[in-house]
């Protein structure tokens, strides 16, 4: 008895549920504070969408609520940077189920490719961590957390662009 249909290859379920997993682990690491019943009914409803549809612009909402959540709550706890390990997680396994059909393996060296990529997008995330966590509190107002994290969003940007390979 096979547990998945004929065709389907395990990476691709594996990646896709990776999809589902991660930004909803990610909004569970706030327990025991809930957030807004908005927030925990989006997330994992744009995660079951973006998990459907790995190459579809939903995948910004379940990253958005899980992420901006944090960011609004001014939490600077370790959980600070799992939530950021597990939402770049979930945009590898996203971008990797995106390069095919659910009937088409993970290729490793591609697998190997983006692993390398997505730590390189994390190393600025302790840097940031421990910059924030140094500031004076009575001196860092409370959206400090929030523009550290765009600022990061911008210089991955601007490293991406210069970085990109040219078409040919």
């Amino acid at each position: 008895m096979r547990l998945l249909p004929t065709g389907v290859a395990p990476s691709a379920v594996l990646l896709r549920a990776l999809v589902l997993a991660l930004p909803c682990v990610a909004l569970a690491l706030a327990l025991p504070q809930v957030p807004h019943w908005a927030v925990l009914f989006g997330v994992p409803v744009s995660a079951l969408a973006w998990a459907r549809s790995p190459d579809h612009a939903v995948g910004v909402v379940p990253l958005v609520l899980a992420g901006g959540w944090w960011a609004t709550h001014g939490v600077l706890d370790w959980r600070v940077l799992l939530v950021a390990v597990l939402l770049v997680g979930a945009h590898l396994a996203a971008t990797l189920a995106a390069y095919g059909p659910t009937t088409l393996a993970l290729d490793p060296r591609l697998a190997r490719l983006w692993l390398v990529r997505g730590l390189l997008a994390l190393v600025p995330v302790p840097v940031a961590w421990l910059a924030v966590r140094g500031l004076d509190p009575a001196w860092a107002p409370p959206g400090t957390w929030l523009a550290t994290g765009a600022a990061v969003v911008a210089l991955l940007l601007v490293t991406a662009h210069l970085t990109r390979s040219e078409a040919r």
